[in-house]
């Protein structure tokens, strides 16, 4: 897993120094190698950090406004910031300069003047530290046998995304999943058949629920939530309707099931004004859940 990675094409570096020229200089030294993309100030590097999540930032430590060094110490301290890394491109490359690169966050620094090759040296590196720490970062989030998102995934979603509704006033449903009379299908047909029925229903979520910032995960067991950021309770309904019936028109057969197909059951709910945790969001999913198995299965409920 951690061979070097030789084609860094699709990387993006963000430059961030007030000097034209230096900025033309570091381009020319990278421009071969991965994307660039430029910014004057520390204060622009941080907005552009939050919209477009570069691979790597090249930071000059002397900036008008705020510092280099300031701008490290304020990203390193923002979670969803903090995982990108820092390289400080100084001229102050005493011990003391040294201490307090390491100190604010920085994961390396290039010392002016700029060696061309040893600046693209030091960029590759960094960039495949990045790229192999992505992809420890996506095993960690993804379900094995299924190959959606994984509880953890889940528990680490609903958390920002609830954060993030607070702060800018958006909506945001949650579906919750349950694939009915499981057990009595493993019991009949074995527990490998059953893996394969959690593959199947996997995909065909995953199909329906398309969307870039909508996240499909396996709960536990047979249960399946799905996060439906900037979605009302009344798009979410949709959405589980749809699901329903996709689930039910696979017609895998399960016998011991008064359907005689595979179905599930969903419950429906979203973030109310009131809703200010995790628990109150999920559990409020969870009950009409519970309605919808007491009303038959193969059905939805939504939390009004």
């Amino acid at each position: 897993m951690f061979k070097d990675v030789s084609d860094l094409a699709s990387c993006e570096v963000l430059i961030v120094d007030d000097s034209e020229l230096m900025r033309k200089l570091l381009i020319g030294c990278l421009q071969d190698m991965c994307k660039v993309k430029t910014v004057e100030s520390a204060e622009e590097a941080i907005q552009y950090c939050r919209e477009d999540k570069p691979d790597l930032v090249l930071m000059d430590w002397v900036l008008e406004g705020m510092s280099g060094l300031d701008a490290c110490k304020m990203m390193q301290a923002t979670p969803e910031l903090s995982e990108i890394p820092i390289v400080f491109v100084t001229s102050n490359a005493n011990e003391e300069s040294q201490l307090q690169c390491w100190e604010a966050g920085a994961v390396d620094f290039v010392p002016k003047p700029i060696v061309p090759k040893t600046l693209q040296n030091r960029v590759r590196t960094h960039l495949n530290y990045k790229i192999q720490a992505d992809i420890l970062r996506n095993y960690s989030f993804i379900d094995g046998l299924t190959g959606i998102y994984n509880r953890r995934f889940f528990d680490t979603e609903v958390a920002r995304l609830l954060k993030q509704r607070h702060r800018v006033s958006h909506s945001l449903s949650t579906i919750m999943i349950d694939i009915d009379f499981f057990k009595k299908y493993n019991d009949h047909y074995g527990h490998l058949a059953g893996d394969d029925v959690l593959k199947q229903v996997a995909t065909k979520l995953k199909d329906i629920v398309r969307r870039p910032l909508d996240s499909v995960c396996r709960y536990g067991g047979e249960e399946f939530v799905i996060l439906l950021p900037d979605t009302p309770l009344q798009g979410a309904r949709i959405i589980a309707k749809t699901l329903v019936r996709a689930i039910a028109g696979m017609q895998i057969e399960h016998t011991q099931s008064p359907h005689q197909f595979i179905t599930i059951s969903a419950g429906v709910a979203s973030a109310a004004e009131s809703c200010a945790s995790v628990s109150s969001l999920m559990n409020s999913a969870d009950k009409v859940l519970y309605e919808a198995k007491e009303a038959g299965r193969n059905t939805f409920k939504c939390a009004e």
